[in-house]
């Protein structure tokens, strides 16, 4: 894990649970930029905006909290960015299946590329062989 602090925002960064650092780049540029090293500048934007933004991250690669002393209003920084978050909802539970599908059991919602919802439910059943007729749904195909 990689560190980056100043006096309101400590910034943490997994960069081997980072799936794409493009996103950051796009959303905000004046702090994440890959061609600068290092490639978070903690002091390009105000702490508030970093913080919105963390709390968009869509691999959980980046965290951040709050140090001793910060003037940053700590009932802003509770979101799904935050080192000390906890969800209320419900657990899912995400299974490989040895020489199967992924098995996903609890409430959730499955989209697409485009933000289209391809199916809700609380058990649902990914194919990752890439042999099924009805992707991205698992049809056994695999079996044979």
């Amino acid at each position: 894990m990689r560190t980056y602090q100043n006096q309101d925002l400590i910034v943490y960064w997994e960069p081997e649970n980072c799936i794409h650092v493009g996103y950051c780049i796009r959303e905000l540029p004046s702090v994440f930029n890959k061609k600068n090293r290092p490639w978070i500048d903690i002091n390009g934007a105000p702490p508030e905006e970093i913080i919105k933004l963390i709390d968009t991250c869509p691999s959980g690669a980046l965290r951040y909290s709050l140090p001793e002393g910060s003037r940053v209003d700590p009932n802003l920084a509770k979101g799904p960015g935050s080192l000390h978050y906890r969800s209320e909802a419900p657990r899912v539970e995400v299974r490989l299946v040895a020489s199967g599908p992924i098995l996903i059991k609890g409430p959730s919602a499955l989209y697409d590329e485009s933000g289209e919802l391809l199916k809700t439910g609380d058990a649902l059943s990914l194919c990752r062989c890439g042999k099924t007729k009805n992707p991205p749904f698992c049809d056994g195909s695999h079996r044979f």
